[in-house]
């Protein structure tokens, strides 16, 4: 159980995760390059005094997570795109993890309602000792009266200090999982839609721009002087939270493919709907309380 004090740290990362949410629509626009979106996002988390907790996911159609555009990979926005924005805040190590899908014209507005729909009905239904699976089951039966299908291996998660995914997940369709739910603890609850054509699975693509550190291990035996260096900086700009290259100076990007090789940092690829049909995803975190939850963002 979190003391006042965490709570209120928490509380401010989703304040500023909401207000910056609420701004996302304005910045999605055809024509505009993902890069921009991406950054205003993370420099509005800043101004409004919090910090990124991983970088701006801008992921359009059928990516339905972990893209994060750089310079060297960068994408415009097209005509009737269907554009998740999943982000995230951190304050003194407290999580706040939301997302939002834009509907262009001519996109898919129905899948945005159904996603929309099952967070909703999802949220109701949170409360102390309620099994985990309940809560999928509820998200895949609201995607699943729309005539569509919930992406089963993608799931809302727990949330801990510094850690962004840990400890119960949060399946978006039934199963047989019998965790509950706890009063106290922070839960991320992010409903992935498609098409009833598609396959309602994601796969991993070859593309990888989002990273972790790990914080525990000691390579001092394995690595360079100048790869200890880059490791220490990693470690202390993010506490073991997700990064993308974009984040550090470029002449460390070779430096940095040295420590992807060694298994010193992990790479999370991009993630895809198999059959390439969109993706509409919805988020919101949840504090956890007897009788049903606090929506933070």
């Amino acid at each position: 159980m979190l003391s006042e004090e965490e709570y209120q740290h928490l509380r401010t990362a989703g304040k500023i995760a909401r207000r910056v949410r609420e701004e996302v629509p304005g910045l999605v626009r055809e024509g505009v390059d993902a890069l921009s979106i991406a950054q205003a996002v993370e420099e509005r988390i800043v101004e409004y005094g919090g910090r990124p907790a991983f970088p701006c996911n801008v992921c359009i159609d059928s990516v339905a997570a972990h893209f994060t555009p750089t310079p060297s990979e960068n994408v415009i926005i097209p005509k009737g795109a269907l554009v998740k924005v999943d982000l995230g805040v951190e304050c003194e190590g407290y999580i706040a993890d939301t997302a939002i899908t834009i509907g262009l014209p001519n996109s898919q507005v129905r899948l945005i309602e159904a996603a929309e729909n099952a967070l909703k009905n999802a949220i109701k239904t949170v409360r102390a000792g309620v099994r985990a699976s309940e809560v999928g089951a509820v998200i895949n039966d609201t995607i699943g009266r729309y005539g569509f299908k919930p992406i089963r291996n993608l799931s809302g998660h727990e949330i801990r200090r510094y850690v962004l995914h840990t400890g119960t997940s949060i399946p978006n369709v039934r199963t047989k999982e019998t965790l509950r739910l706890e009063s106290g603890r922070i839960y991320a609850i992010e409903p992935f839609a498609t098409l009833g054509s598609g396959s309602g699975l994601v796969v991993s693509s070859e593309s990888i721009n989002i990273f972790s550190v790990s914080m525990g291990k000691n390579y001092d035996d394995r690595l360079s002087i100048e790869e200890l260096s880059l490791l220490e900086k990693l470690r202390e700009l993010t506490k073991g939270l997700p990064y993308t290259l974009r984040w550090i100076e470029r002449e460390k990007w070779s430096l940095h493919e040295k420590l992807v090789k060694r298994g010193v940092v992990r790479g999370y690829p991009v993630l895809v709907e198999k059959t390439g049909t969109p993706v509409a995803q919805a988020e919101h975190t949840v504090i956890v309380l007897e009788d049903g939850c606090e929506v933070i963002t």
